[in-house]
C-alpha cells in the first residue's frame, strides 16, 4: 500500500526555539522524529508547506540547502492555490491547505517511482496522514491528520499518531 505524508513544515519541523539568521528552521529533534515515520511506514512526502516551490526539482534544492535530511522521500509539492485580487497591494484570497492536498489526491497518486502516475483507490491502494499546525484541512481528512501544536512541533505522540494512521492499525 502506498503511503504518504503531506508535510508542512513551520509548526512541525521548525519551531521557534531553533532559529537561522532569526528565522524558524529546521529543528534536528524534529527531523529524527519525522525520519522514525519514515522508517516505520516506508512512506513518501508531499511538501504542503509555505516551503514549497512551483516545482519539485526547485523545492529539493531549497529543502537540501536548509538542511533537511529526507529530500530522497520527497515525491511531490501540493499546488498553491490563492488569487491575488488587487495586484501590488497584497490583497489576497487564500484557499485553504485541506483543497491543496485534496487537489493533490485527486490528481496524483504515486505508482512507479515518483515518475509515472495513475488512478489508485483511496483507503485499498494508498493511504496517507496530513502533518500540519494549522487546521484548515477538509471534514474528509479529519481521520487523517495530526495536528500539531506551532510552538512544539512535532511530538513522540504525533509520530505514534501518524504510524497508526499509515500503518492502518487505529481505528
Amino acid at each position: 500500500m502506498e503511503k504518504i505524508i503531506f508535510l508542512d513544515i513551520d509548526g512541525v519541523l521548525a519551531t521557534p526555539e531553533y532559529l537561522k539568521d532569526g528565522q524558524w528552521a529546521l529543528n534536528p529533534e524534529k527531523q529524527k522524529l519525522l525520519g522514525e515515520i519514515l522508517a516505520k511506514t516506508d512512506a513518501k512526502i508531499v511538501l504542503s508547506s509555505s516551503w514549497r516551490y512551483a516545482t519539485l526539482e526547485k523545492t529539493k534544492e531549497h529543502m537540501e540547502a536548509e538542511g533537511f535530511l529526507f529530500n530522497d522521500k520527497l515525491i511531490g509539492v501540493t499546488i498553491r492555490a490563492y488569487q491575488w485580487l488587487e495586484r501590488g497591494t497584497g490583497i489576497h484570497l487564500s484557499i485553504p491547505r485541506g483543497v491543496e492536498i485534496k487537489q493533490w489526491i485527486d490528481t496524483h497518486i504515486h505508482s512507479d517511482n515518483g515518475k509515472n502516475w495513475e488512478r489508485k483507490k483511496l483507503g485499498k491502494d494508498f493511504t496517507y496522514v496530513i502533518l500540519d499546525d494549522e487546521s484548515d484541512m477538509l471534514l474528509e481528512h479529519r481521520n487523517n491528520f495530526v495536528h500539531t501544536k506551532s510552538e512544539i512541533g512535532l511530538t513522540d505522540d504525533d509520530v505514534r499518531i501518524a504510524v497508526s494512521i499509515l500503518n492502518k492499525t487505529c481505528t
